[in-house]
């Protein structure tokens, strides 16, 4: 691969965002791409709370001053081991940057729940105070930058539930960093990708060959989509990349369904502009390794 193809191809990946300016041109797609993001969470939001209010009343109690507050009511359908609580409330508009953050925690009197609680909370609290942080001293050096941290509660099956941590920063363009945190609803316990599988089953193979597979696919029927996975041995390397990173950097949920989601960060295994992606396991696929 030439010095000059290569250099093409990092910028056109994404690589190069942060080091160099970005056309006025590309600022306002961006722009465009986050208030659409932006309108579209808004969207699901609202919908989500109106389907909440009509299974169960849910109290909202603001926080303003970022400590941890009272419970905002039983998460629906789960029972009574968790409740929604604010950890963090912080918005921030100078007229240049502005910064949205709406992020709720978990609470239990029971112990083994309250345990696994207060470990979610903390890790949300450190992620959630790291973005708020930047987001602080980038407004200091008057830079510009969006940002939106929110938590949502994804896919309840009568298993398991997820909640999931979202942070889109922008600035001359957007990256979104998630992060999932899977409950089993009877045992009050966080799970792993491990814990679904039996003791010795090689899940780790057969779950990235299927992701792998799909990436593969999705290229092969569209030129708009680009995994480093497709690429040659040679790109990869310049990439930093190998097939073991669909493990390595997966998160995961359960969907309403129950198959395995696969997650990724932007960046993470494709070029920044494919978002973070996800990939389904159907559950036919690794039923002999499940527990």
């Amino acid at each position: 691969m030439t010095d000059e193809f290569r250099s093409l191809k990092n910028e056109y990946a994404g690589f190069s965002m942060s080091e160099k300016a970005v056309n006025e041109m590309e600022a306002r797609i961006d722009q465009a791409k986050f208030e659409n993001r932006m309108e579209a969470r808004k969207k699901h939001i609202r919908n989500w709370a109106v389907a909440a209010a009509a299974a169960l009343t849910i109290f909202i109690l603001p926080n303003m001053n970022a400590s941890v507050a009272n419970a905002m009511g039983n998460l629906p359908g789960i029972g009574g081991f968790f409740q929604l609580i604010t950890l963090r409330d912080f918005h921030a508009d100078n007229g240049r940057q502005t910064a949205n953050v709406d992020v709720a925690g978990l609470k239990s009197d029971d112990k083994t729940a309250k345990k696994t609680a207060d470990e979610i909370n903390s890790e949300i609290k450190s992620l959630t105070d790291k973005y708020v942080a930047d987001f602080k001293q980038n407004e200091k050096e008057k830079g510009f930058e969006n940002l939106d941290v929110d938590t949502e509660v994804i896919d309840k099956t009568d298993k398991y539930f997820t909640l999931k941590l979202s942070a889109l920063m922008t600035q001359a363009d957007s990256y979104q960093e998630n992060h999932y945190y899977t409950i089993d609803i009877n045992t009050g316990k966080q799970i792993q990708l491990k814990d679904l599988f039996k003791d010795g089953a090689d899940y780790k193979t057969v779950i990235r060959d299927d992701v792998k597979k799909q990436m593969l696919d999705q290229m092969k029927n569209s030129d708009e989509v680009m995994y480093w996975a497709g690429d040659t041995k040679e790109d990869q390397k310049e990439m930093d990349y190998t097939d073991n990173d669909l493990i390595n950097k997966a998160s995961f949920y359960l969907n309403k369904d129950g198959n395995i989601v696969i997650c990724y960060n932007q960046g993470d295994v494709a070029p920044m502009y494919m978002g973070a992606p996800e990939f389904t396991i159907d559950n036919s696929t690794v039923k002999d390794l499940l527990k």
